[in-house]
């Protein structure tokens, strides 16, 4: 992996990290926010038994209040039955007073309930302003969850996007080696697993040493850039291509035979001679067998070119 993207892939998991973090975050602030409702709901109805007391006190002090006029009533009339002889000659208290002192007591209960009542209703305001106050922070929490995610979900496509540009080569757009053969060896294990046949090719671009020293090196860059994207677009989109090294790519298709992967060869090889750079490259090829990694599936493909260097071209199969 070189220097950048190293960096790249550091950034990653940098971005990741934080991603979590902000997860968390949101979710604690999620939680403390549902609290805060709860806390809420049950200030709410705390206010709500407040207002009921409240409103039973003042019914209370009315039923005081028609008591004591009542026995006020009662008192007036019992002092207008009596002789003012009989008036003259009270020592203890008699009926009619005792019915205002009644009603005096009824009246100062009914003050006291009024002010309970008053009492009780302010709590409840108290209690309904505390409780709104409480959902307000709950709806302040729920936002700053929500901006944790957004911001979470943009560093996961910073990440993602970091991990893709360290996975390819800047030049030919294919994956790297280290990249590509963690791909290889997922198809590997696809092709153990499911019985499929797998074939793979070591491509060598011919003389790329002397069309950088002839032509210079931004005509070999130009020449390995037509090289994968003439592989790429051949071998389709379920087949796996990356650069092996300098001027060596290895290719991989799911589901085909030798023959089907040497006719798609051959076909990518015309292109390439009659294409821009005019360029020729040698190929050697090999097929999944029980036991195989993607090591042994490579070596042997790789076995298979220097034999295929060493007798023909692919432009002369």
């Amino acid at each position: 992996m070189t220097a950048e993207a190293r960096r790249r892939e550091l950034a990653a998991q940098l971005r990741d990290t934080e991603a979590t973090s902000r997860d968390q975050d949101a979710g604690s602030r999620d939680s403390a926010a549902e609290g805060r409702d709860l806390v809420a709901e049950e200030r709410d109805l705390l206010a709500d038994e407040r207002d009921r007391a409240a409103d039973e006190r003042d019914q209370a002090a009315e039923s005081r209040d028609r008591a004591a006029e009542a026995r006020e009533r009662l008192a007036d009339g019992s002092a207008e039955g009596r002789s003012g002889a009989d008036a003259e000659e009270v020592a203890t208290p008699t009926q009619s007073q005792q019915d205002r002192q009644a009603a005096a007591t009824d009246r100062r209960q009914a003050r006291s309930d009024r002010r309970s009542g008053q009492v009780e209703r302010r709590q409840a305001q108290a209690d309904r302003t505390r409780s709104s106050t409480q959902r307000d922070s709950g709806i302040s929490d729920r936002a700053a969850s929500q901006a944790d995610r957004d911001t979470a979900s943009t560093d996961r496509g910073k990440s993602s996007a970091d991990r893709d540009s360290a996975a390819f080569d800047a030049l030919t757009g294919v994956y790297l080696r280290g990249p590509g053969l963690v791909r290889l060896t997922a198809l590997v294990q696809a092709a153990r697993d499911s019985e499929e046949p797998l074939t793979l090719g070591f491509v060598d671009v011919d003389h790329l040493k002397t069309v950088n020293d002839s032509l210079g090196h931004s005509a070999g860059d130009r020449l390995l850039r037509q090289v994968a994207e003439t592989l790429s677009a051949t071998l389709g989109t379920n087949s796996l291509v990356f650069r092996y090294g300098g001027d060596e790519f290895v290719c991989a298709v799911p589901r085909s035979s030798l023959t089907d992967l040497r006719a798609l060869l051959e076909q990518a090889s015309e292109q390439l001679r009659i294409g821009s750079e005019r360029g020729s490259v040698s190929v050697g090829l090999s097929e999944f067998e029980a036991g195989d990694t993607a090591e042994t599936l490579m070596a042997r493909a790789d076995s298979a070119l220097y034999d295929q260097r060493r007798t023909e071209r692919w432009g002369d199969i």
